[in-house]
């Protein structure tokens, strides 16, 4: 499909408008930067045309590799997708199952500073890593111990710098975190986690400092803890609502999916409110139930947009 020379500019002028009627928080210091985001541009969409054996199918989480790929959880089909770094399609792999390299939904997807990328088979109840070619490699599963029963719904994941794994369980509403060799280390904003309790928790991303950032989807925020899991603060919690990605990037700003409003979300490193943009439809300056986002090179965006079946890509204005 062509996009039109005229569509990348509405679509800024509609954002752009959408995002004056949007209120920044004054209580707090405003973060000045000279490279704060003014604006997003659509540059491309990938999806609008098969990948591979098939379309996107509610596709729900994406990770970009060193080198720029893009790999994209396929959930409605059960499987995971690579593109190049302009979204054309390279390889796929999964298929409904319960054997190696197969899929029972499908959720997030993570690539560490190496060659592996790791899929969270939520159904299923594991972790599954593959190589850059998409070649199964091996099964992360948790085995009961202690008072630990393992697995109970994982959802999102993220790799710490040191190759550590965290993963989000919406069924014991906690993160989990695995060491570098993969077996359990603690778990961290249960319940009796003062301030930190989590409800869902959902996208989770670190920031170059260690602090982990989590959509705590069903408390409408972003919960923030430190390496070793202690709860520092939240913020978002009158503008979000089921957020259910997030990511932070070089410049310190931090990028929400805003999924119960279909918008996208940039708070400061203080989580000021900076803009929101976007609104609820099917259209080219539409957003439906958009899952997670990631940053790529050259001031890109990508987002799933994910009941719309495609993965867009916007550049940020700045």
């Amino acid at each position: 499909m062509k996009i039109s020379p005229l569509l990348p500019i509405i679509f800024l002028l509609c954002f752009a408008c959408a995002s004056y009627g949007v209120k920044k928080n004054t209580d707090q210091e405003q973060f000045v930067s000279p490279g704060l985001v003014k604006g997003l541009k659509l540059v491309k969409i990938i999806g609008d045309e098969k990948l591979g054996s098939s379309s996107l199918y509610l596709p729900t989480g994406i990770a970009i590799d060193l080198l720029g790929n893009i790999f994209i959880t396929d959930t409605g089909n059960d499987r995971v997708v690579k593109c190049d770094k302009e979204g054309r399609f390279l390889v796929e792999t999964g298929g409904f199952g319960w054997e190696a390299g197969e899929f029972n939904r499908p959720t997030y997807v993570a690539t560490d500073n190496g060659l592996n990328v790791y899929v969270v088979d939520a159904q299923n109840k594991r972790i599954q890593r593959f190589d850059h070619n998409l070649n199964f490699v091996s099964t992360i599963e948790i085995k009961e111990e202690g008072g630990f029963s393992g697995f109970g719904l994982p959802e999102g994941i993220a790799i710490t710098f040191s190759g550590e794994i965290l993963v989000s369980d919406i069924e014991g509403d906690f993160l989990i975190k695995l060491n570098s060799f993969f077996e359990y280390e603690r778990n961290f904003g249960g319940f009796e986690n003062i301030g930190g309790g989590l409800r869902d928790p959902v996208g989770v991303s670190v920031s170059q400092n260690g602090e982990v950032y989590v959509a705590d989807s069903q408390n409408d925020r972003v919960a923030v803890f430190d390496a070793f899991g202690n709860f520092i603060k939240s913020f978002g919690e009158k503008i979000l609502e089921n957020p259910k990605g997030v990511i932070i990037g070089q410049d310190q700003l931090i990028y929400v999916a805003n999924t119960g409003k279909n918008s996208l979300v940039i708070f400061d490193p203080n989580g000021n409110l900076i803009s929101e943009y976007g609104n609820s439809g099917w259209g080219m300056v539409n957003l439906s139930k958009p899952t997670d986002l990631k940053l790529g090179k050259e001031n890109r965006l990508f987002v799933v947009d994910s009941l719309n079946n495609r993965i867009l890509v916007f550049e940020l204005l700045r």
